[in-house]
This record gives C-alpha cells, sequence and structure tokens, in this order.
C-alpha cells in the first residue's frame, strides 16, 4: 500500500465562510476526491473556495453501499480522499462513523483535520465553567419518545442538544413540561453568523425570548441542578 491511500476528516465553517483552516484548504485541493452528505450543499462549498474536486455522496440512505464503495475505490485505484459534513465537524450526529472503522480495518490511515464545531462554540460563549459535560446529541424526533427520554435524563451533569432549526419551540416546549419551567438553560443561536446570539435564563423565559425567532441553528445547554 503506498502513502498516498488516506482519508481525511475535514472540520468546514458552521456560517461563517472565514473559519475555514489553511490546513483544511490545502487537504482539499490535493486529494483526488470528496465525500459528502448532499450534492447541492457539498457543491456549493467546494465552489466557493474555488475548488473543483470528483466527490461522492455519502449520506444516511445510502451509507452501508457508499461505505464498500468508497473503500474499494481508495484501495484500488491508491487514491486520498477528504469526508466533511453540511457543516462543522465531520461524525457528530453525521453519517461516515463507518468508513472511518473500516478504513481502520484495512489499515488505511485516518487523518483528522480539525476546525469549527458548533458544539465546542456554543460552550466558548456560554460563560460557564464546565468542568464537565455530557453531549446528548439529538433527542428523538417523535414526540412521545422524546419525552420518555426527557425523563430519563441525568440531572447532576450540565447537558449539551443539537437540534433542527425548526424543532426549537418543540424543544423548549418539551423540556418545560418534564424538567419545569424553572430549569436554567442557555441557547446559542446561528453561531458565527452576523445574528449570532445567546440567550440566558430559565425555560420558560428562553420560550419568550426566542418567540418569533427566524429559523436557524442553534445549540441547548442545560444547566444541571
Amino acid at each position: 500500500m503506498t502513502s498516498k491511500i488516506r482519508l481525511f476528516v475535514v472540520a468546514t465553517p458552521i456560517g461563517n465562510p472565514d473559519d475555514i483552516t489553511f490546513r483544511a484548504l490545502k487537504i482539499l485541493k490535493e486529494v483526488d476526491f470528496v465525500i459528502f452528505e448532499e450534492h447541492k450543499v457539498g457543491s456549493r462549498f467546494l465552489k466557493k473556495y474555488g475548488i473543483e474536486k470528483p466527490f461522492e455522496l455519502l449520506n444516511e440512505h445510502n451509507e452501508k453501499d457508499q461505505t464498500q464503495n468508497i473503500l474499494t475505490r481508495l484501495l484500488e485505484n491508491q487514491e486520498s480522499a477528504a469526508l466533511i459534513s453540511d457543516a462543522g465537524t465531520p461524525l457528530f450526529a453525521d453519517p461516515g462513523n463507518e468508513l472511518v472503522w473500516q478504513c481502520h480495518q484495512n489499515n488505511i490511515p485516518v487523518i483528522p483535520i480539525p476546525g469549527v464545531s458548533s458544539l465546542m462554540t456554543a460552550l466558548m460563549g456560554s460563560g460557564l465553567k464546565l468542568n464537565k459535560f455530557l453531549y446528548y446529541g439529538f433527542l428523538p424526533a417523535n414526540k412521545d419518545k422524546r419525552l420518555s427520554e426527557l425523563k430519563k435524563l441525568p440531572r447532576n451533569i450540565d447537558l449539551i442538544f443539537l437540534e433542527a432549526p425548526y424543532r426549537l419551540k418543540q424543544l423548549l416546549r418539551d423540556t418545560i413540561k418534564i424538567l419545569g419551567e424553572k430549569r436554567q438553560a442557555i441557547i446559542a443561536y446561528k453561531l458565527t453568523y452576523p445574528e449570532e446570539k445567546f440567550f440566558w435564563g430559565n425555560l420558560k423565559e428562553l420560550s419568550i425570548m426566542t418567540d418569533g425567532l427566524a429559523k436557524g441553528e442553534f445549540v441547548c445547554i442545560l444547566r444541571k441542578i
């Protein structure tokens, strides 16, 4: 196996395009092809930085088959590839874990290229002293399952949630129902965009402050009791 065969896992901006790193751009220009989730989003991202590359799509609908196809392409063609997500650091609630694992199993070097993460950006701006926290990711989309899972949450540690832009109102409504309106939390809204804003307060106050807010990506930090 030649040293050219590699999989780079590349973090990309979550909003502000200036957050791309020099190293990320260098890798994206050098690899043989790029792996991303959606054609429209991935192509627009590469075009923004003047990069033209062949690509492979890897998403929740084709991950099983495409993992093997990409692995075969890397090995048979002796190629290198860069895996990116729609935004931010790959593999946080994104497809690609199986590809990374299979690369390790086949002795293909996997090289992380660090950069922006919505999780860490939210923590940086929160003002909290978080020596310990639990990254919880996404709650179930199904309401009954979501309510059931909220009842099981630990209360002695700060919890970090990601959620779809259009589910902020639902998240606050359901957390109030299960955890009570006095529970303290922080909403980090549209991080790195010009509209970026942090909202602090209890859940009831946050539901009022964010009512009517334009749809946008957000991170929720639920404070421990």
